[in-house]
Protein backbone atom coordinates (compact mmCIF):
# COMPACT_ATOMS: atom_id res chain seq x y z
CA UNK A 1 0.00 0.00 0.00
CA UNK A 2 2.63 2.10 0.99
CA UNK A 3 4.59 1.77 -2.50
CA UNK A 4 1.27 2.96 -4.35
CA UNK A 5 1.37 6.42 -2.03
CA UNK A 6 4.94 6.84 -3.45
CA UNK A 7 4.82 6.47 -6.79
CA UNK A 8 1.59 8.68 -6.36
CA UNK A 9 4.18 11.56 -4.69
CA UNK A 10 6.70 10.85 -7.64
CA UNK A 11 4.09 10.95 -9.85
CA UNK A 12 3.23 14.44 -8.59
CA UNK A 13 6.35 15.66 -8.27
CA UNK A 14 7.22 14.72 -11.89
CA UNK A 15 3.55 17.04 -12.90
CA UNK A 16 5.09 19.48 -10.89
CA UNK A 17 8.53 19.98 -12.45
CA UNK A 18 6.65 19.72 -16.16
CA UNK A 19 4.86 22.81 -15.05
CA UNK A 20 7.44 24.31 -13.17
CA UNK A 21 9.70 23.75 -16.85
CA UNK A 22 6.86 25.30 -19.03
CA UNK A 23 6.32 28.10 -16.80
CA UNK A 24 10.36 29.12 -16.88
CA UNK A 25 10.47 28.76 -21.02
CA UNK A 26 7.24 31.15 -20.81
CA UNK A 27 9.01 33.43 -18.42
CA UNK A 28 12.06 33.43 -21.15
CA UNK A 29 10.22 33.88 -23.87
CA UNK A 30 8.36 37.20 -22.19
CA UNK A 31 12.22 38.09 -20.78
CA UNK A 32 13.43 37.87 -24.52
CA UNK A 33 10.53 39.91 -26.35
CA UNK A 34 10.56 43.06 -23.70
CA UNK A 35 14.03 42.89 -24.63
CA UNK A 36 13.89 43.13 -28.40
CA UNK A 37 11.36 46.36 -27.19
CA UNK A 38 13.93 47.78 -25.19
CA UNK A 39 16.53 47.55 -28.23
CA UNK A 40 13.48 48.85 -30.70
CA UNK A 41 12.98 51.77 -28.34
CA UNK A 42 16.96 52.62 -27.64
CA UNK A 43 17.16 53.05 -31.36
CA UNK A 44 14.20 55.22 -31.81
CA UNK A 45 15.57 57.18 -29.00
CA UNK A 46 18.79 57.68 -30.88
CA UNK A 47 16.74 58.87 -33.89
CA UNK A 48 14.43 61.26 -31.85
CA UNK A 49 17.84 62.43 -30.22
CA UNK A 50 19.59 63.24 -33.33
CA UNK A 51 16.34 64.82 -35.05
CA UNK A 52 16.17 67.21 -32.27
CA UNK A 53 19.59 68.57 -32.81
CA UNK A 54 19.59 68.79 -36.33
CA UNK A 55 16.24 70.49 -36.18
CA UNK A 56 17.67 72.53 -33.47
CA UNK A 57 20.33 73.66 -35.71
CA UNK A 58 18.35 74.27 -38.74
CA UNK A 59 15.79 76.33 -36.57
CA UNK A 60 18.85 78.71 -35.61
CA UNK A 61 20.16 78.95 -39.29
CA UNK A 62 16.88 80.03 -40.65
CA UNK A 63 16.37 82.33 -37.72
CA UNK A 64 19.33 83.95 -39.27
CA UNK A 65 17.88 84.88 -41.80
CA UNK A 66 14.33 87.05 -41.18
CA UNK A 67 12.78 86.05 -44.28
CA UNK A 68 11.94 82.30 -42.90
CA UNK A 69 10.42 83.18 -40.16
CA UNK A 70 7.76 80.80 -40.79
CA UNK A 71 9.91 77.92 -41.30
CA UNK A 72 11.23 78.03 -38.50
CA UNK A 73 7.93 78.18 -36.50
CA UNK A 74 7.02 74.45 -38.47
CA UNK A 75 10.61 73.67 -37.62
CA UNK A 76 10.91 74.62 -33.82
CA UNK A 77 6.82 72.73 -33.19
CA UNK A 78 8.42 69.50 -34.95
CA UNK A 79 11.75 69.71 -32.73
CA UNK A 80 9.53 70.16 -29.51
CA UNK A 81 7.07 67.36 -30.67
CA UNK A 82 10.33 65.11 -31.12
CA UNK A 83 11.41 66.08 -27.84
CA UNK A 84 8.12 65.36 -25.95
CA UNK A 85 8.61 61.95 -27.90
CA UNK A 86 12.08 61.31 -26.77
CA UNK A 87 10.98 61.54 -23.35
CA UNK A 88 7.91 59.67 -23.56
CA UNK A 89 10.06 57.00 -25.05
CA UNK A 90 12.32 56.72 -22.17
CA UNK A 91 9.25 56.59 -19.60
CA UNK A 92 8.43 53.21 -22.01
CA UNK A 93 12.01 52.00 -22.16
CA UNK A 94 12.24 52.20 -18.20
CA UNK A 95 8.90 49.96 -17.83
CA UNK A 96 10.10 47.24 -20.27
CA UNK A 97 13.32 47.18 -18.80
CA UNK A 98 12.10 46.78 -15.55
CA UNK A 99 9.21 44.21 -16.56
CA UNK A 100 12.05 42.07 -18.68
CA UNK A 101 14.11 41.81 -15.45
CA UNK A 102 11.33 40.30 -13.30
CA UNK A 103 10.71 38.14 -16.19
CA UNK A 104 14.43 37.33 -15.75
CA UNK A 105 13.99 36.89 -12.14
CA UNK A 106 11.16 34.31 -12.15
CA UNK A 107 13.06 32.46 -14.97
CA UNK A 108 15.66 31.68 -12.78
CA UNK A 109 13.84 31.32 -9.53
CA UNK A 110 11.76 28.68 -11.47
CA UNK A 111 14.99 27.02 -12.34
CA UNK A 112 16.36 26.97 -9.29
CA UNK A 113 12.76 25.58 -7.52
CA UNK A 114 12.88 23.08 -10.43
CA UNK A 115 16.33 22.10 -9.51
CA UNK A 116 15.10 21.39 -5.70
CA UNK A 117 12.70 19.05 -6.79
CA UNK A 118 14.40 16.95 -9.09
CA UNK A 119 16.90 16.15 -5.91
CA UNK A 120 13.34 14.24 -4.34
CA UNK A 121 14.75 11.72 -1.65
CA UNK A 122 14.24 7.97 -2.77
CA UNK A 123 10.68 6.92 -1.80
CA UNK A 124 11.32 3.26 -2.83
CA UNK A 125 13.61 1.85 -0.32
CA UNK A 126 11.60 3.34 3.02
CA UNK A 127 9.58 0.44 4.48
Amino acid sequence: MQNTGNQYRLQKISEIQKQLEAERQKRTQLGEKYKKGVKAIDAIDYILASSIVGLSILGLGLLATIIAAPAVITTETITMAAGMLFILSRQVNRKLKHIATKHEKKSVFLVKTCYKKSQRPNFENTK
